[in-house]
């Protein structure tokens, strides 16, 4: 059954359950009704603070189906009717091959009856494009030739105009350019431009712009800059003779539901190539994209509810505060409704009942108000996030509104029922006087077998844990048992120090610096949520049990003032009701502790920026390579004559450049192959680049003496590579400890493994590795080998090459930049600044993360309800006491004070809770995985801030009650009977 229609009817199945117990119970419906009415006030407050879990479980979902519908539908505008692709590609590298291999493809499967309805051939390049007239150039134009006789299936081609043409108009010089070609290249129609084609040879080709096409259908395809040629038009002009790169294939109906064939598509694709025995592959590109789509909305979906779970969790602890103080309050009279007849289950339907109607009414507003924050949330998304040519718009399926709706009314009910049954288990003479329920031989009992079976619960899942190595059990096993210890401890008397010796061992256990996670099988997430709550739950428990001893020893030890009553009186009371504060303090140092984390993240990250460009850098500014062109001719003096030696660091040796081929690798013994770059670097690079090393080989042989030479310094294993050329070194990436989340499609090898790089004609090198970087790197990510080595074995055409250049300080980078992409434009030579992108991609995460914490902030509302809701009900419990502090000197300065301290030390509480155990859970986590990448700090000014704003929203949330009970007379509150 489908989620949605489970929600249905579990709803269906919820009314008719309230309207059975209507029906035949209508005293019961009558005394629930009363009770909702009786203070309005009251209800809206419980009402919006049980909203808050079900809005942020309904704004998860909305965000998730908004990015699964943005990507969905970027998904079908770039590929349009195409479903699969058939090409010669290698790591990315489309080879060509005959016209013919797409005849007699198109051939098995009109045989096989395949339900496609287009097939056609394509001949792509990429290429640098330059138009005189409009005095524009672009280095990455793709030039598509097409066969207008098979392009039924694709549809056509649409002039600005609004009239169809393809290819087959063209006279033999002309080309239509798509939207974004004519941007890039500011061409209009009759313009000619200058094609440079070619990976060895220069290949220069003249053509005119006939007319501009919408960027729509086909000529969207990959959001790419198009040029469209006819096909023949193309293989001559590119000397491909009765070639092409590229089948496309639309299967039978539309552009989203086509899909649906795709496995039977590929597999009839697959085995028409198999039994012709042709060198081509099949992807199904379509459904690949589509569900990855959809899984950004999924992963979308996790990371918000894993962000709001610890609102979530703020909100049930919220419910059974409500409901507690609710039962404190109506004591005497549910004791009277006991003693003249009522069952203990008249009394949890009459609270079910009350509670159905709070938790229906807050899970419909809150589920209404997911909506708007998840519309917040993706505006902010489309503001802060770099998406690219996606465009973002919001949506939402009215089915996760339901499911939102359905989850949050079962949580709040569910809660409710749990705490309702606590309230009917009341003694009648006790309740009706309202005296507090002892301890008995009875309770203690329950308490002690509760104790035994927790900790048997917890003894479980510490041996699977450790048994099937998953942190799944390892993490809140021992916890587990150290609780249920406590407990039975505690049935004997000794609950705060035992209680407080498991919450200390629980503190230890997740923050002591060792790994209880398996990171390749585990749920991160689900790990992250138990591993916060084993921590605020442990903090809060040593707090509940000792922070009234503290403050008890603090009092005695104060001088006798004018205060010293205020403060006796406000620690009183929190001091007494030690599960309403432990609830309350819980709440808000849940949500403190995840913006804590977040805040932390931030403040890492921005103190690690200088040396993560410097690691990332290798001592280089500014990365220039070629694409469309394998290696410059004469880039050297070229280089000489056109700039000034003064730029660069060194001198012209502050220049280098890497031989860049797009291969394959596997473990020598190994079977999996995986997609990778060897960077085949030259003496200048060897030489001045300044990346170390986290592990290398003792030695290695010279091949030149023959000789095994000792290797004890960054310098000489960089150097080995040009004395010995079977040698290679990797980056991070593919070996080297802590990395936090293994990537399974990555090489993992250690210095002294040995592998095999190979190209698509199976041309191959058999390599050792020498070291291991400490870097994870970003732009130069692969395998490092000496130039020689890649030139020596790979050809030209399937070569590029990458140029390093280290600036002097003051260099003005941006116009280093365009004068060297403009004197190598022919090559297709494209730029990147490292700082520049490493800055970009820095402050795009730093907005996600203010984004979290904004999102985050939502579950502050729970704590200040809560504190609001507690601070009403300590004025109606206590106004008696208020009268009688009157009556023996308390001025209304004082009684005010009483209460806002009160306020303050439960805010203060779990503040303090959940800022702290955020900092130090941060510090652990950077021990354990990043101490060697980034740099710790504590971002104090962000948390400052926090605090304080966290501080006065708690006290200003609670401040209404407090000012009412300092204004009630004493005569007034002595008479007062509730």
């Amino acid at each position: 059954m489908a989620l949605p229609e489970a929600s249905a009817w579990a709803i269906v199945i919820g009314v008719v359950l309230v309207a059975v117990v209507i029906g035949f119970r209508p005293l019961l419906a009558r005394l629930a009704a009363r009770n909702i009415g009786r203070r309005k006030s009251r209800v809206l407050i419980v009402v919006a603070g049980l909203l808050v879990g079900t809005a942020i479980i309904s704004s998860s979902l909305v965000v998730g189906d908004t990015l699964s519908y943005i990507f969905l539908e970027d998904v079908y505008a770039r590929l349009d009717a195409i479903d699969e692709l058939v090409s010669n590609s290698f790591n990315g590298q489309l080879f060509s091959f005959a016209e013919t291999n797409f005849t007699e493809i198109g051939g098995d499967l009109a045989v096989n009856a395949t339900p496609i309805d287009g097939i056609a051939p394509a001949l792509l390049k990429v290429m640098p494009v330059r138009n005189v007239v409009g005095n524009k150039g672009n280095q990455q134009i793709t030039v598509m030739g097409l066969n207008a006789s098979h392009e039924g299936g694709f549809g056509p081609l649409t002039l600005l105009d609004g009239r169809t043409v393809d290819t087959d108009r063209l006279l033999p010089a002309e080309l239509y350019a798509n939207e974004r070609a004519a941007a890039d290249l500011n061409a209009t129609a009759g313009q000619d431009l200058t094609l440079f084609y070619g990976t060895t040879n220069q290949t220069i080709v003249h053509a005119t712009v006939a007319g501009i096409v919408r960027d729509a259908g086909k000529a969207a395809y990959e959001s790419r800059a198009i040029l469209f040629m006819d096909l023949r038009r193309a293989q001559a002009a590119f000397n491909e003779s009765g070639a092409i790169n590229l089948i496309r294939v639309s299967n039978r109906g539309g552009i989203a539901d086509g899909v649906a064939y795709s496995d039977r598509v590929t597999q009839d694709l697959r085995l028409s190539i198999a039994t012709r025995h042709l060198l081509l592959r099949v992807e199904a590109v379509k459904a690949d994209d589509t569900a990855q789509a959809v899984q950004i909305g999924r992963d979308a979906t996790d990371l918000f509810l894993v962000m709001g779970a610890f609102g979530i969790l703020a909100g049930v602890l919220l419910i059974v505060n409500i409901f507690v103080m609710l039962a404190e309050e109506r004591k005497p009279e549910l004791g009277v409704a006991r003693a003249v007849g009522f069952l203990r289950s008249d009394l949890l339907t009459t609270f079910a009942l009350e509670g159905t109607f709070y938790a229906v009414v807050a899970a419909a507003l809150g589920a209404l108000a997911g909506l708007g924050l998840g519309y917040i949330m993706v505006y902010f998304f489309d503001r802060l996030v770099p998406h690219g040519d996606v465009v973002v718009t919001f949506h939402f399926d009215p089915d996760s509104v339901l499911t939102a709706f359905v989850a949050g009314t079962a949580l709040t009910w569910i809660t409710i029922l749990l705490a309702s049954w606590r309230v009917s288990r009341l003694n009648i003479v006790r309740a009706i006087r309202d005296l507090p329920e002892p301890g008995t031989q009875e309770r203690s009992r329950d308490v002690l077998v509760a104790g035994i079976l927790v900790a048997l619960g917890g003894l479980g899942l510490t041996l699977w844990g450790f048994a099937l190595d998953t942190g799944m059990g390892k993490i809140p096993g021992p916890p587990v048992l150290a609780l249920g210890l406590g407990i039975v401890a505690a049935s004997r008397g000794w609950a705060r120090a035992a209680m407080t010796l498991a919450a200390a061992f629980n503190l230890a256990w997740i923050l002591l610096p060792f790994t209880l996670l398996n990171q390749a099988t585990d749920n991160v997430s689900i790990a992250f949520v138990m591993v916060g709550v084993i921590l605020v739950g442990s903090g809060i428990l040593i707090a509940v049990f000792n922070v009234s001893e503290a403050l008890r020893a603090l009092l005695r030890r104060a001088n006798r003032g004018a205060g010293r009553p205020v403060l006796k009186t406000a620690v009183s009371y929190p001091t007494d009701k030690r599960f309403r504060t432990g609830m309350t303090v819980a709440m808000f140092a849940l949500i403190l502790f995840m913006v804590t984390l977040i805040s932390m993240l931030q403040g890492l990250q921005a103190a690690s920026l200088d040396s993560f460009v410097q690691q990332q850098s290798g001592g280089y500014d500014v990365i220039a390579y070629t694409t469309s062109y394998g290696e410059i001719p004469n880039f050297r003096q070229r280089l000489q004559e056109n700039f000034s030696e003064s730029l660069f660091a060194g001198g012209w040796n502050g220049t280098s450049s890497a031989s860049v081929m797009p291969a394959k690798v596997q473990t020598v013994g190994g079977n999996r192959t995986y997609d990778y770059t060897l960077w085949g670097v030259d003496n200048f690079l060897i030489q001045s680049n300044q990346y170390g090393f986290t592990s290398y080989l003792p030695s290695y042989v010279n091949e030149s003496s023959g000789a095994r030479e000792t290797l004890a310094t960054r310098e000489q294993v960089w150097l080995s590579l040009r004395y010995n050329h079977t040698l290679a070194i990797v980056d991070r990436t593919a070996a080297g400890p802590n990395q936090f989340v293994p990537d399974e499609s990555r090489l993992r090898v250690v210095p002294g493994d040995r592998i095999r790089a190979f190209d698509a004609a199976g041309r191959t090198v058999n390599l050792t590795i020498v070291g291991v970087l400490e870097q994870a790197l970003q732009f130069t990510s692969g395998v490092f080998v000496d130039q020689s080595v890649v030139r020596g074995v790979f050809p030209a055409e399937e070569r590029y090459t990458a140029y390093f250049f280290q600036m002097l300080p003051g260099v003005d980078v941006p116009a280093f930049r365009a004068d060297l992409e403009r004197v190598f434009f022919v090559y297709g030579l494209q730029t990147i600044d490292i700082r520049e992108q490493i800055g970009q991609a820095f402050d795009a995460s730093q907005e996600v993360l203010t984004l979290m914490q904004a999102y985050l902030g939502i579950g502050l509302l729970v704590g200040i309800a809560g504190l609001a809701v507690i601070t009403l009900r300590a004025v109606v419990e206590r106004r008696t006491q208020i009268g009688a502090l009157r009556a023996i000197g308390f001025t209304r300065g004082m009684v005010l004070s009483t209460f806002l301290v009160e306020i303050a030390l439960i805010a203060v509480l779990g503040i303090g809770i959940g800022v702290a155990l955020g900092i130090v859970l941060a510090y652990k986590i950077y021990i354990v995985y990043f101490a060697d990448i980034v740099v710790f700090t504590v971002p104090w000014p962000n948390l400052a801030l926090i605090v304080g704003v966290a501080s006065v929203a708690a006290v200003a949330s609670a401040a209404q009650p407090a000012i009412r009970a300092s204004r009630i007379p004493p005569a007034e509150a002595l008479r007062y009977i509730e």
